[in-house]
């Protein structure tokens, strides 16, 4: 279990793979209609990872840029 004090002694702009043991991964967006409702679907490139059932679906409106959205 982690304890609160090992959270306040990470930066407050952590590396996501050295600070907290992210590993990142390539993923492709998908854009589906149906029924007048726009979805993205999200679907890793490593065969491994899809085959595991590693997908998110998400309304457009839920899904916004991090890197442009303040």
């Amino acid at each position: 279990m982690v304890a609160y004090s090992d959270w306040e002694s990470l930066s407050a702009d952590p590396d996501p793979v050295d600070d907290l043991g992210y590993v990142g991964t390539e993923w492709d967006v998908v854009r589906t209609t149906q029924k007048d409702r726009t979805h993205l679907l999200f679907l890793p490139q490593d065969e491994e990872l899809l085959r595991q059932e590693a997908f998110v679906i998400a309304s457009e409106s839920s899904v916004v840029d991090i890197a442009t959205h303040r």
